[in-house]
C-alpha cells in the first residue's frame, strides 16, 4: 500500500501541465459463486450440527479502490488497486464440551491491475486489464482479541468492463462500469481447508478456486476529462 500511495503521488505531479492525468476512487459490488470455497465451508458446517449460526454462503462482494489514468485522445492507460470483501461468522455451544464457540472469517480479494481503456466519444468506453490477484483469509475468535491469518495466495486474471461516462463541466466525473472478473490461474485453498477441517483428507476436497465474479463499479475521476 505504501508503494501504491507513493506511485499515485508521483504520477499526480504532472497533472496541471498535462491535463489528461486523472486520479480515481471507486466502489464496487459483485456477485460470485465460489464452489471450492463453499464446499470447504459446507464441510465445516456439516461437521458441527450444534451450530446455532453457521457460516453463510459467500455471494456478494463489496469493496473500494484507488487508481491513476493517463488519457491520450481516445485511449487511456491506467493502474488500479481494488479490494473485494466479505465476512461471515459461526456460533454455538459444543455439547461434547459445553463450551461456547464464536468464530468470524474475513475474506479479501485484492487486485493490482494494469489496464487499457478505449473511448467511443466521451460518453462510452470499454476497459480491459491484466490483474495480479491476492486472496486472503483471516479469522477471529470472540474470546481472543486478535485476528489470525489463515492463508493468502496469489494468482493472475483479467477484468473486462463497458459502460457510460458522466462528464461534468467541473473537475469531477463519474463512470458506471458493469464488469466481469476472471482468473487465468486458480487459487489454492488447501490452507483454508486444513484450518477449518483438520480431520478431512485434503486429497478428497476440491481446493482449486477461481473466484469468478461480475457486478458494477462506480468510479470517480478528478481533473480535466
Amino acid at each position: 500500500m505504501r508503494f501504491l500511495y507513493s506511485l499515485l503521488f508521483i504520477l499526480s505531479l504532472p497533472l496541471l501541465s498535462y491535463g489528461q492525468l486523472n486520479l480515481s476512487v471507486s466502489y464496487n459490488t459483485s456477485l460470485t459463486n465460489p464452489t471450492a470455497h463453499q464446499s470447504i465451508i459446507d464441510q465445516f458446517n456439516n461437521d458441527r450440527p450444534w451450530l446455532q449460526r453457521t457460516f453463510k454462503e459467500i455471494e456478494w462482494l463489496n469493496g473500494y479502490g484507488l487508481g491513476v489514468r493517463y488519457k491520450v485522445d481516445r485511449i487511456a492507460f491506467n493502474i488500479r488497486w481494488e479490494n473485494q470483501l466479505n465476512r461471515f461468522s459461526a456460533a454455538g455451544t459444543d455439547p461434547a464440551t459445553d463450551e461456547s464457540f464464536d468464530q468470524t472469517l474475513f475474506f479479501k480479494l485484492s487486485t493490482y491491475s494494469i489496464g487499457l481503456e478505449r473511448f467511443f466519444g466521451e460518453r462510452w468506453s470499454a476497459h480491459a486489464s491484466f490483474d495480479f490477484n491476492r486472496v486472503r483469509y483471516r479469522t477471529e475468535f470472540a474470546d481472543i482479541d486478535e485476528r489470525f491469518e489463515v492463508m493468502r495466495d496469489w494468482g493472475i486474471g483479467s477484468t473486462f468492463s463497458f459502460g457510460p461516462n458522466f462528464v461534468s463541466d467541473g473537475l469531477m466525473h463519474v463512470s458506471l462500469r458493469p464488469f466481469i472478473h476472471i482468473s487465468w490461474s486458480n487459487h489454492d485453498l488447501t490452507e483454508l481447508n486444513s484450518s477449518l477441517n483438520p480431520n478431512v483428507n485434503p486429497a478428497v476436497v476440491n481446493v482449486e478456486e477461481e473466484f469468478l465474479n461480475f457486478g458494477l463499479k462506480i468510479i470517480f475521476y478528478n481533473g480535466p476529462w
